[in-house]
């Protein structure tokens, strides 16, 4: 198998399909693992958590769970005053017996612990440029420096600009959901922690909006139950993660028509400390306190922008060699927190499928025509949730 990305979705496929014992090669766009920003913090709950246990090697799934904080499984949304107009139990997982609920990962944290185990599997500066269909009903895959790659089936888990959904499916439609993040850290060194309100670390996700069509802000704390560095330390043999601290993740958030909304182009080239300005025009005045002294916290250094994508429905296909998991056929808003969650549940979903084929002796098409029905069903009732719910949220188109 080949596997397009190196994801959290691409690298749990590709776990879960070694624990099945079939071959599984993983080719990445990017130099080398740290060439580009990855985010931070990252929520898994039920699906995701069950996914990653069904992937990972117990050792693997338990040092995730070992560096992940568990802050309350509750999600708020505030008004720019603070009070409370939604606060709810956050999803359990019911699957994952050893697991009590939903958890905060620092995200290249769980992306270093997800690589491990895939020494030479993993191959970095590969740029697909296109694929071909064997007589044998195997696909090559071609890369711009030249290299090729021939398997029995070809999967991309290449994010929201997928070069393996333009090619396999040229009519999908990425959409700009109409939002602009700064996105960045609250470090909780020194006494930070005690200076901070306390109903930041009642929930594992609140939000503060502005209300429709306004900025708005969000916040999640991760508290880590072990610090990465000493749980690898731990390991036989030890392995290096590398050194994080506490932190909160902090972003703010507001509609790309808003009047202090440059384009998205120029947003990019914005210095960091430029971004922190630009953030501190959105929640100025009319917003509390409590929101203008959690900004004077942020770590000006550790930001950057993002902007939002959603994926409209794709009308149905017909199955082949070459399927698609995660971001690379449902990208979401992420007011849900369901993004990397529906990811990993592609991976386990897809591994489980290839394996009762394998086990039949079938051909690996009908695996992925089962898998892919299975995969519009729920994800495309994630998509649409999450578009809603970004609607009345945060003023998501």
């Amino acid at each position: 198998m080949i596997i397009i990305g190196a994801g959290l979705g691409g690298l749990a496929l590709a776990h879960g399909l070694r624990k099945q014992g079939i071959d599984v090669a993983v080719y990445e766009r990017d130099a080398h693992p740290g060439a580009r920003p990855q985010g931070y913090r990252i929520q898994l709950d039920e699906p995701g958590l069950t996914g990653l246990r069904e992937c990972l090697p117990a050792a693997l799934f338990e040092l995730c769970l070992s560096t992940a904080g568990a802050p309350p499984a509750r999600v708020s949304v505030r008004n720019r005053r603070l009070d409370v107009l939604a606060d709810k139990a956050a999803a359990h997982s019911s699957a994952a017996a050893d697991v009590s609920g939903p958890r905060a990962f620092n995200r290249p944290t769980l992306r270093q612990i997800m690589l491990l185990g895939l020494d030479g599997q993993v191959h970095y500066g590969a740029r697909l440029v296109g694929y071909g269909h064997d007589a044998d009903g195997r696909v090559t895959a071609r890369f711009a420096d030249g290299r090729t790659a021939t398997a029995d089936l070809l999967i991309g888990a290449d994010g929201v600009n997928s070069a393996v959904r333009g090619l396999l499916l040229p009519g999908a439609r990425v959409e700009d959901a109409g939002l602009r993040l700064v996105y960045g850290r609250i470090p909780l060194d020194g006494s930070t922690r005690a200076q901070l309100p306390s109903w930041v670390f009642e929930s594992i996700f609140t939000v503060v909006t502005g209300g429709p069509g306004q900025p708005h802000l969000g916040l999640g704390p991760v508290e880590f139950g072990r610090r990465p560095e000493e749980a690898g330390r731990a390991l036989t043999p030890p392995v290096d993660l590398s050194p994080v601290g506490d932190y909160v993740a902090c972003l703010v958030g507001a509609p790309a028509d808003h009047p202090a909304m440059p384009s998205f182009a120029e947003l990019r080239t914005l210095a960091p400390a430029a971004l922190r300005d630009l953030a501190l025009r959105w929640t100025g005045e009319g917003w509390h306190e409590d929101v203008h002294g959690l900004l004077a916290h942020w770590d000006t250094d550790s930001l950057f922008p993002l902007r939002i994508s959603t994926a409209a429905p794709v009308p149905h296909w017909q199955p082949g060699p070459v399927t698609l998991i995660g971001d690379a056929i449902h990208a979401m808003s992420p007011v849900l927190a369901m993004g990397a969650n529906t990811a990993v549940r592609d991976a386990g979903e897809l591994t489980r499928a290839l394996a009762e084929a394998a086990g039949r002796g079938e051909p690996f098409v009908r695996a992925v025509g089962r898998y892919e029905n299975r995969m519009r069903e729920y994800a495309s009732r994630i998509v649409a949730d999450s578009r809603q719910t970004g609607q009345q949220r945060v003023g998501q188109r």
